[in-house]
């Protein structure tokens, strides 16, 4: 029904990618419920304000490179350095707290003359906190070679079907020169949530707004082509 409701929308090439099997996975109670919020969110004006205003905030503090709102003038900002601070930009909204604004395609971003200036959809969620928890070991693990950290945040999700999927979407050999592909990526998600489904794992609701987090920011790299140093970005943002 959910999908439905998108077709024919500006939305409509970030939700088909979303596997099949993703929807299968999910308990219908908890997939009901993340795209309920999600709908809700997208009508609630005064939310959509608060959170906007909130990463307005830790944006200034992190000086990213990035700003909410239209640039005052338009400038030029190279390739490479509008991919590590989309890729820094993710890593910062899973980490600093308060709600994601989800919405990072590339038609919702501008440059400026030096800012990189972003003005999303109200696409936005508030990830439950013990799943950010998760997210965060499971990243920490991996950029640090902790094995353990990296298993320990996949079980707390029941995410242990999905290892390949972390390991081959953010650089499993060369975590330095990463290239981005929507084919690969939709391709990817699902033969692990088949693998996840057959395994009789029951995933969390939250997986809804991190696979739609993670689309835009796949559409917007492969737009942009070319490899991504994704190691120097997470490093940016996170103490391993």
């Amino acid at each position: 029904m959910w999908r439905s409701l998108v077709r024919g929308t500006e939305w409509r090439q970030i939700v088909d990618l979303a596997s099949p099997s993703f929807f299968d996975v999910l308990p219908g109670k908890a997939l009901r419920r993340a795209t309920g919020t999600l709908s809700k969110a997208w009508f609630d004006r005064d939310g959509f304000a608060e959170a906007r205003a909130h990463r307005a905030e830790t944006l200034d503090r992190a000086d990213l490179g990035v700003r909410l709102g239209e640039p005052e003038a338009h400038g030029a900002i190279d390739r490479e350095t509008r991919g590590q601070r989309l890729l820094a930009l993710y890593f910062h909204q899973l980490y600093a707290g308060g709600p994601v604004l989800l919405d990072l395609r590339p038609e919702r971003f501008e440059a400026g003359i030096e800012q990189l200036r972003w003005n999303p959809k109200p696409l936005w969620y508030r990830f439950d906190e013990d799943f950010l928890g998760a997210m965060r070991e499971i990243y920490a693990g991996f950029y640090a070679g902790d094995d353990a950290r990296f298993e320990a945040g996949l079980d707390r999700v029941d995410l242990r079907c999905a290892e390949g999927t972390f390991l081959q979407h953010f650089g499993a050999e060369d975590q330095r020169a990463v290239a981005f592909d929507v084919a690969s990526f939709t391709e990817t998600f699902h033969q692990t949530f088949l693998s996840c489904r057959d395994g009789g794992a029951s995933l969390h609701r939250d997986f809804v707004p991190l696979g739609l987090y993670l689309a835009t920011l796949y559409v917007h790299l492969e737009e942009l082509g070319g490899t991504f140093d994704v190691r120097a970005a997470f490093d940016r943002i996170a103490s391993v």
